[in-house]
């Protein structure tokens, strides 16, 4: 196929790339993840400590600095965030807005390389997974981003947003296959109802790959 079609491309606003959700749960799951730091600095490996507390309310400077990111003040943002980082270069909250900046400034190859990096290391942080997925929707690299969401639901069950993600995923590679049937040898003239169904269904048609902040 030659293009993405519309109806799955990342969730736009004006002047962003991609929208970035607010999401409780991946405040919860990162503060849990440094909750988690040994004494030693180093992260927790193998997912996240069942039984820990909830997280405490989101740091004032995270808030100050997604709402820098949701008006578009990618220079004022970027100073946060670099500040931030000078002094907890392994923090995974701060990096993971270095992402989403690098993102909505239109870097993606670095953005891709700074979810990646967060994937490494911190591998229990369904978020990132999910980010990183939409990043190679925009390339159409469907079964690669298939793949890091099955990762973000495989370590977190509940992540609803990863599941309706993946959903889309494999809407958007039903339809590449139906289509290709449609060209292939005697088709049945069933193929040709499913994928017209598909593009029919309002909720098909409106789906959106949607990214954390």
């Amino acid at each position: 196929m030659g293009s993405t079609p519309r109806h799955l491309l990342p969730h736009r606003l004006p002047g962003l790339l991609i929208v970035l959700a607010l999401s409780c749960a991946a405040s919860q799951s990162y503060a849990q993840a440094l909750i988690g730091q040994s004494a030693s600095g180093q992260p927790p490996r193998g997912g996240l400590m069942p039984g820990r507390p909830m997280a405490p309310a989101v740091a004032p400077d995270i808030v100050e600095a997604r709402e820098l990111l949701s008006q578009q003040k990618w220079s004022e943002a970027n100073a946060l965030i670099e500040s931030q980082l000078a002094k907890r270069p392994r923090d995974p909250q701060w990096r993971f807005l270095q992402g989403v900046l690098l993102a909505e400034t239109g870097k993606r190859a670095e953005a891709i390389s700074a979810f990646e990096l967060l994937t490494e290391d911190f591998p229990e942080l369904s978020e990132s997974y999910n980010n990183l997925a939409a990043l190679y929707v925009e390339q159409q690299e469907w079964n690669r981003a298939r793949l890091l969401l099955e990762r973000a639901v495989q370590n977190r069950p509940d992540y609803a947003l990863a599941h309706e993600n993946l959903g889309d995923i494999f809407t958007q590679l039903a339809i590449q296959s139906y289509e290709r049937a449609t060209k292939g040898n005697q088709p049945a003239p069933s193929v040709r109802l499913k994928l017209d169904h598909l593009l029919k269904t309002p909720a098909i048609r409106n789906a959106r790959i949607t990214t954390n902040r």
